[in-house]
């Protein structure tokens, strides 16, 4: 008989990661219900060959169930787009968080990643956070980054350089865009696979930082209700994004026209969507209330509320942190894409999604934008 290390929250991580009831794996994995919830609650240790149909069924590696669960301390979860999801979505997602935060672990013994460089997070009630302090902190973010108050020109990588870990996944929704949370001192901010244009992409991580600069003192959004959530949290972190992709005066010396057709060019000097450059316009007073109803109309009948013109315009911007880390423990012979399969014990799908790298081959691309990091050891 078969003999394999085994660890329930393993078995439990894997099935939330592939969004499967207890049912919907036991059926893939030509198992009892039963047998997985006793596998799953440790009261049963599972045989070999159920173990192979279970990691077959979740298209996980073997030594994935075998490996100690590593105690992970975060604050809050924010989810971008949470009214719309669902219980299982962000169960998925935040399986996927809990993967990078192991991950950047991983890395962290090898190599000295980017030093944290951002203000002092807020920690009072949202309910007592103004419109001044949001548009202070994000101004202070702009003078650490020494960003001027022009538009930012990659703002993923300049997130990246300032000590925020950013990490693509094989998330695939409609109806979430990121998440995030801090983790062993650091920000850590999951993007959803979701085909969102480089704008939204932009503003994501905008709202994302938001969230982790402004609602320190929330420990737990699903405490908030429903009202609450929507009109205050998300207004702030809206907020934020808002003030620090577009700042008040330099927009306002550059609105020279309140038309369409003026949105539309000034979306490709700020790198920001139409339905942004429009709501920044109106927070700021320079609409009158029927051109901002007049423009919110255009953009509904036009279909642009998901699609914009000038959508593909700009190349995507991706994360580099693990792309570049790898690249430099392989260049270094400190370890090599087998043995960071074997350690991390994660699917292909999400190593390659997040280092960026074929994991079928020793080709590992080249690097242009470069974050500074050196090997520790």
């Amino acid at each position: 008989m078969m003999e394999v290390q085994f660890n329930p929250g393993q078995l439990k991580l894997a099935r939330l990661t592939r969004g499967y009831t207890m049912a919907q794996l036991a059926e893939k994995a030509s198992l009892s219900r039963e047998s997985i919830s006793k596998y799953e609650r440790g009261f049963t240790i599972p045989r070999g060959e159920s173990i192979i149909k279970i990691a077959k069924a979740l298209k996980f590696p073997i030594n994935f169930f075998g490996k100690s669960s590593q105690f992970v301390s975060t604050g809050p979860v924010f989810f971008r787009s949470q009214a719309a999801s669902t219980n299982k979505l962000r169960d998925m997602q935040k399986a996927r968080l809990k993967f990078e935060i192991e991950n950047t672990n991983y890395i962290s013994q090898y190599i000295q990643l980017p030093r944290l460089n951002i203000p002092q997070p807020l920690n009072i009630e949202i309910k007592d956070i103004n419109l001044e302090e949001i548009k202070n902190i994000a101004h202070k973010v702009r003078q650490l980054w020494k960003l001027g108050n022009g538009p930012i020109k990659n703002l993923t990588n300049t997130m990246e350089v300032n000590g925020i870990i950013i990490v693509e996944t094989t998330m695939k929704s409609q109806k979430m865009d990121a998440v995030s949370t801090w983790a062993n001192g650091r920000p850590f901010i999951a993007l959803t696979n979701n085909g969102e244009s480089p704008m939204r992409r932009r503003f994501n991580l905008a709202h994302e930082l938001g969230h982790l600069l402004l609602h320190n003192s929330v420990d737990n959004i699903f405490e908030l209700n429903s009202k609450v959530y929507k009109n205050i949290l998300e207004r702030q972190a809206n907020q934020f994004a808002s003030d620090l992709l577009l700042p008040d005066r330099e927009f306002s010396n550059f609105m020279l026209s309140t038309n369409m057709a003026f949105f539309c060019e000034a979306k490709k000097y700020w790198n920001v969507s139409i339905s942004a450059l429009i709501y920044k316009a109106n927070s700021l007073h320079l609409l009158s209330e029927n051109q901002y109803l007049y423009l919110e109309k255009q953009l509904s009948r036009n279909g642009w509320r998901i699609h914009e013109p000038g959508d593909n315009d700009l190349p995507q911007e991706r994360p580099k942190i693990f792309k570049e880390s790898l690249k430099m423990l392989l260049d270094a012979g400190v370890t090599t894409k087998q043995n960071v399969e074997a350690n991390l014990a994660l699917p292909i799908d999400e190593l390659e999604a997040t280092f960026q790298t074929d994991f079928s081959n020793d080709n590992v691309g080249s690097f242009t934008t470069k974050p500074h990091l050196r090997i520790i050891k």
